[in-house]
C-alpha cells in the first residue's frame, strides 16, 4: 500500500472486479479515461483479464482510494517495458465522475512517478492520451511529462479517425525537479508526505 496527498494506492483484488465492471461500462469514464475510448467490457472479460494479470509479473494494477473516507475512485496501472533501460508505461482513470476536476488526477500521476522513479529507480516512463482528452494531457504535463510524438489517425471514434498524443518523462528530468513538483501538486500536503517517506528505513 502507498499513500500520497489525498490518495491511497492498494493492490487490485478479486473483490474489486464488480466495481471495475461498473466503471468500464460507464460512457463518460470509457470516453475520457481509458486507453481506447468507448471499449466496454463484460464481467467475464474483466475476470479473464484479472486472472491473466495474476499470472504475469510485468504489470501492476492499483485500486485508488481516498484516504479521508476509503471511497474507491479509480485505477492506476504500470506495465514494465524494460529492455536496456528500466522503462514503464503508465495509465490511470478516475471511475467516479464526481471526483473529476478536483486535482486528484495530478496526485495519482505524481504517485506513480514517486513509486517508479524515487522508489524503484526506473529510467523512463511513458504514457499516451487521445488527442481530444485535454484534461489528461494537462495532468501529464503538470507532473513533468513532455509531448514526444503523435500517432496519427490511430483510432476511430464518432465517425472520425483520431490521433494519439505520446508523452514521456525521464528520471534525469524528474529527480532534479522533484521537490518543486511535489510542492506544486501536493501543496500543504507535501510535508506530510515527505515526513512519512522519511520514516522508512531500509
Amino acid at each position: 500500500m502507498f499513500e500520497i496527498g489525498r490518495i491511497r494506492f492498494r493492490a487490485l483484488t478479486k473483490d474489486d472486479l464488480s466495481l471495475l465492471e461498473k466503471w468500464e461500462n460507464t460512457f463518460q469514464v470509457t470516453l475520457f479515461a481509458r486507453a481506447e475510448p468507448l471499449v466496454f467490457k463484460n464481467a467475464q472479460e474483466i475476470k479473464d483479464e484479472f486472472e491473466e494479470y495474476l499470472e504475469n509479473d510485468d504489470k501492476q494494477q492499483f485500486i485508488l482510494e481516498k484516504k479521508k473516507d476509503d471511497k474507491k475512485i479509480g485505477i492506476a496501472t504500470y506495465r514494465d517495458r524494460s529492455n536496456s533501460v528500466k522503462n514503464a508505461n503508465i495509465g490511470t482513470y478516475i471511475g467516479e465522475p464526481d471526483e473529476w476536476n478536483k486535482g486528484i488526477g495530478r496526485e495519482i500521476t505524481l504517485g506513480l512517478c514517486e513509486m517508479l522513479f524515487f522508489q524503484k529507480n526506473y529510467d523512463r516512463l511513458s504514457a499516451r492520451s487521445a488527442s481530444f482528452n485535454k484534461r489528461a494531457q494537462t495532468v501529464l504535463e503538470d507532473v513533468g511529462f513532455q509531448k514526444t510524438g503523435r500517432a496519427r489517425k490511430s483510432s476511430y471514434l464518432f465517425g472520425k479517425r483520431i490521433d494519439w498524443i505520446i508523452f514521456d518523462l525521464l528520471r534525469e528530468e524528474y529527480m532534479p525537479n522533484r521537490q518543486e513538483i511535489l510542492e506544486d501538486v501536493l501543496g500543504e500536503r507535501k510535508e506530510e508526505y515527505i515526513k512519512e517517506t522519511c520514516k522508512i528505513r531500509i
